[in-house]
Order: structure tokens, then sequence, then C-alpha cells
């Protein structure tokens, strides 16, 4: 499997060389009907952020649309010099995260 970023995920770099993203918040049917009767929301996106730490940054930027997740994996071995099976749980777990956010899809 391949992660590609979504295109809607704004990227910003602070002081210290981390992303933060920013992404919009996907509202479900019913409780954005809920909130927008009691005026809770006005219908404009809802955007939410994250900052990526140093690893987060690194499988971030290894996010290009051509890497599949294995290849990001042994990329993050070479950087960080971890076990393969510890790299890969890690990995995965972060892509699984980020994927279920919308901020990426895989191809």
């Amino acid at each position: 499997m391949v992660p590609v970023r979504n295109t809607k995920v704004v990227e910003s770099v602070d002081d210290d060389d981390l992303i933060q993203l920013a992404y919009p918040l996907a509202i479900k049917p019913w409780f954005g009907s809920l909130a927008e009767k009691v005026g809770l929301w006005d219908k404009r996106p809802m955007i939410k952020h994250l900052e990526l730490d140093e690893m987060g940054t690194f499988v971030w930027r290894a996010i290009n649309g051509e890497n599949s997740v294995r290849q990001i994996a042994a990329i993050f071995v070479a950087h960080y010099e971890v076990q393969p099976r510890e790299a890969e749980l890690s990995v995965t777990a972060f892509i699984k995260t980020i994927g279920q956010r919308g901020m990426i899809g895989l191809k």
C-alpha cells in the first residue's frame, strides 16, 4: 500500500523544523444538522491542527505518493537505527492514525 497525502492538508514548519498540519474535520451529517440547529456550526469547514514530533515529521516527509508503507518503514530503520519490526509497527500505527483523520489515503 502506498500512502498519498490529502491535498486539503496544509503543512507548515516551525522553528525546530517540525511540521504542523491543518486539515478539514469530517463532520457526520447527523451531527452537522444538530450543531447547526442549536447554533454551534455555520457550515464553514472546521479545521483541526496536528503538531508532529520528530519521528512523525520524518514519516510525513517520506509520504510522497511513491513510497510504500514497507519502504517508509525501511527508510525509518536506516535513519533511526531501530529494529525492522519496531519500525513497521510504529510507521503503520502512525499511518493508520493520520488515515483515520482523513489526512492521507492509500493506493
